[in-house]
């Protein structure tokens, strides 16, 4: 068996060592392998009396004694990472690349494009800049204890406190942490424990644990069996426009207490309120009404006043539909369509604070508008 690609010199290994270990990892999951298996396994973990499992072990990415789960011979960090700045997908596995060692030179910008964010979901570059600019999933935050607006109590080790820290409840998040703290790609999450990235997620539209759900996001809140629904973008959003981005399902339902969010059907708001479920509350006694107190998230986007200019799609700030077809709109409709958590914020992380799209915080108006006015047409 042929020695696996991440194994391939000693001055690779030095870089990971002396590179990834400075920052946060955390994978961004997409379409389903393809090529030989030997990309991914070994059926030994040995070659020449080495070990062929490699994976982060607290002190650095490095061989390990013990072989990976399901024979793997690297963890996700393996294929979902890279040593440059332009690299956006694993050239043998096919893999998108969600943390580069260099700042991301490709993906969305939303500056004219001096400030590139990487794929859909961000890069965790920028969380290894600063804390504040993305989700701590392999190393503590040095600001934050536990997740922004946690409402749920699953106990003191509880994804919702840090996803650098394994849940050790009951259940499908039991062991759970860092990656697959939110991409259910192993464990005993029903109807199938393994082979998740072997699901066929063609879709068009991805809405069932058969195709690994939008993303490989699967469970939270929402429970065993549950998911979140979407329309995958072939290329991660490498490449935007009007007609071509991720689609994104969402709920108009109530949202006054601070677990309806969790009963809002498999849409990603939903899915983001498994940790940060008071984001969602109307008031701060959850009993609804005025004012907010909070940015709504899958709230409709009226079709009046400044709003109803809101019609051509803007990847930079993407809304939730009621209902999912076939291809990307180019259309926004005010009226039905919603603003949502991913309409403000990166998945992954940003350049900007609290892993926002643009500038939000920057003194110059017309930047800090520069997403906020996509929908608020009146105030740029």
């Amino acid at each position: 068996m042929r020695r696996p690609r991440c194994k391939a010199t000693a001055a690779w290994w030095l870089a990971c060592v002396a590179g990834l270990w400075l920052l946060v990892f955390a994978p961004g999951l997409g379409a389903r392998v393809s090529g030989p298996c030997s990309d991914c396994h070994t059926m030994h973990n040995s070659q020449g009396a080495a070990p062929m499992a490699y994976g982060f072990t607290g002190s650095g990415y490095e061989a390990k004694a013990d072989p990976n789960a399901n024979l793997l011979v690297t963890d996700c960090l393996g294929c979902h990472s890279a040593l440059d700045g332009s690299t956006w997908r694993d050239a043998t596995t096919g893999a998108p690349i969600v943390l580069n060692t260099s700042e991301p030179d490709y993906g969305a910008s939303s500056d004219g494009g001096a400030t590139h964010q990487g794929l859909a979901a961000g890069n965790f570059y920028w969380a290894g800049q600063d804390d504040a600019n993305g989700h701590n999933v392999m190393g503590s935050d040095a600001s934050l204890s536990m997740a922004p607006g946690n409402t749920v109590g699953c106990g003191g080790d509880s994804c919702h406190s840090n996803l650098d820290r394994p849940y050790t409840g009951s259940g499908f998040l039991n062991g759970r942490a860092a990656c697959s703290g939110c991409h259910m790609v192993s464990g005993s999450l029903s109807p199938s424990v393994t082979g998740w990235h072997h699901k066929d997620d063609s879709g068009p539209v991805v809405n069932s644990a058969e195709q690994g759900w939008y993303r490989f996001l699967a469970g939270h809140e929402t429970g065993d069996g549950y998911g979140v629904s979407g329309l995958e973008d072939d290329d991660w959003e490498r490449t935007t426009s009007s007609s071509d981005h991720n689609e994104y399902l969402g709920s108009s339902g109530d949202k006054t207490d601070t677990q309806a969010m969790a009963r809002e059907g498999n849409t990603m708001s939903g899915f983001c309120a498994g940790c940060h479920g008071n984001f969602h509350e109307q008031n701060t006694s959850g009993a609804g009404g005025s004012p907010w107190i909070r940015h709504p998230s899958d709230a409709v986007i009226p079709a009046g006043g400044e709003y109803a200019a809101f019609i051509v799609y803007d990847p930079l700030v993407p809304v939730a539909r009621a209902g999912l077809g076939g291809a990307a709109s180019p259309t926004v409709n005010p009226g039905s369509d919603m603003v949502m958590c991913l309409s403000c914020h990166r998945a992954h992380a940003s350049p900007y604070y609290k892993m926002m799209r643009w500038d939000y915080r920057s003194g110059d108006l017309a930047t800090s508008l520069s997403g906020c006015g996509v929908c608020h047409t009146r105030k740029n």
